[in-house]
């Protein structure tokens, strides 16, 4: 581990600590980055990405998109599947690990000086990094909540708020409306906004929001009327009317959703900027990949291995086992602190053979024994396992069923796995 990752790594860390405070303040972040020279001001063209469900695939789809027009773009997500370096990338290529250390050095100093946190530490790289690679467009995926998320320094060019639902309730609200609340935080004067389709009560909090902030809008689920659709374990093939025909490679048709969102966006920034042409956009759409979304990593088998972490990303997994995988799964599945599994293990369990109950190495992992007592009441058969890698031996074991096997329930979890399938020979 370099020095830089060593330092990143002493820093508070919500994404897997459940012992510190959560303590989210803007000001203390907006000092510390004004110490460094206030990179998040001069950085072009950015586009602002918050929601609970598909914010990931639309930062991807919006990625892939510009990137075909050859436009040059920078991308910041979270979180990492194999890599810290994933969570920045220009072009598509995570930032090389002398960036890295050159830039954590940068930050060092005032990073203590000010109590950065892990999120706010690599929030700062990505806007330095973006920053001096003279980027065309910025897309920016929030970390938690909008409002008071560290991303919420940048004055966007589009503001983009994917679907609201229920996931850090301890955090955000226990309710829709504060739940939305606090994802429209990030809209702001002068920012046109985009969003993917609402439940009444999120969409009524977003719009008080754009009417405050006197901005224009666009609701994909009014804009954009699609007329014709294929799903198979292939992908999707979509017609939007006046539009034409469209293709993506991501599993399930809640990618449709995100693929029309950014659609969204793309069409206003077309109209704005030349080099944005319909081929490039479909060609960039088409090529999208994304890890630990509904990943195929093997057809015979069936495995497939994806980040749902929520009631509404459950919800779309269970589509593509109903409708696509259409028959019953075996499922490995662990989850974190203060995520709802219960209304998840109720969404799964009428696709599902035999659950392998496991947890991951991070430090918010809902032991095992937990998630056995909340899954008894459903009555299907269930084993425990103490580590992801023993929950794959032992799905492997069942898979000579010919059983499709899913992996969910947290992306900490698709990581482990992945990591264990990519040393296999799968």
């Amino acid at each position: 581990m370099s020095s830089a990752n060593k330092f990143l790594d002493s820093l508070i860390n919500y994404e897997r600590n459940t012992t510190v405070n959560y303590k989210f303040k803007l000001d203390r972040f907006r000092s510390f980055l004004q110490s460094i020279g206030n990179p998040q001001k001069n950085l072009k063209n950015c586009i602002l990405i918050a929601g609970t469900k598909g914010k990931g695939s639309t930062a991807a789809f919006l990625d892939s998109a510009l990137r075909a027009c050859r436009l040059k773009t920078g991308l910041y997500t979270s979180p990492h599947i194999f890599s810290l370096r994933e969570r920045i990338k220009v072009n598509g290529k995570e930032i090389p690990q002398r960036d890295l250390d050159r830039l954590v050095n940068k930050i060092k100093k005032p990073a203590r000086k000010f109590n950065i946190t892990f999120f706010e530490a690599m929030t700062a790289v990505g806007f330095l990094y973006f920053l001096e690679k003279r980027l065309d467009y910025t897309i920016l995926e929030v970390g938690l909540g909008g409002r008071l998320d560290a991303t919420n320094v940048v004055k966007p060019t589009v503001t983009v708020i994917t679907r609201i639902g229920y996931d850090h309730i301890n955090i955000l609200g226990k309710t829709l409306k504060k739940i939305a609340h606090e994802k429209a935080g990030i809209i702001h004067s002068g920012s046109y906004v985009v969003l993917s389709q609402q439940r009444p009560a999120a969409l009524k909090a977003i719009k008080n929001k754009i009417q405050t902030a006197k901005t224009k809008y666009f609701d994909t689920a009014k804009e954009i009327r699609i007329i014709k659709t294929k799903t198979d374990i292939t992908g999707s093939l979509f017609t939007i009317q006046n539009k034409g025909k469209y293709g993506i490679k991501l599993l399930g048709k809640h990618q449709i959703e995100n693929a029309c969102t950014a659609i969204g966006v793309l069409s206003y920034l077309q109209s704005k900027d030349r080099r944005i042409t319909e081929k490039c956009i479909k060609n960039g759409l088409k090529n999208t990949q994304i890890l630990a979304r509904c990943q195929i990593i093997s057809k015979n088998p069936v495995i497939i291995v994806d980040g749902a972490h929520n009631p509404e990303s459950v919800s779309a997994l269970y589509q593509i086992i109903y409708n696509i995988i259409k028959r019953k799964v075996i499922i490995i599945f662990g989850s974190s602190q203060g995520k709802l599994v219960k209304e998840m293990l109720k969404i799964l369990s009428p696709v599902t053979e035999q659950f392998i109950l496991t947890q991951s190495k991070n430090l918010r992992h809902i032991p095992v024994s937990e998630l056995a007592d909340i899954l008894k009441p459903y009555k299907i058969p269930f084993v425990i396992t103490n580590s992801v890698k023993k929950a794959v031996e032992k799905e492997m074991e069942l898979a000579k069923r010919k059983t499709p096997l899913i992996i969910t329930g947290s992306f900490y979890v698709a990581s482990e796995a992945l990591k264990i399938f990519r040393k296999s020979s799968l």
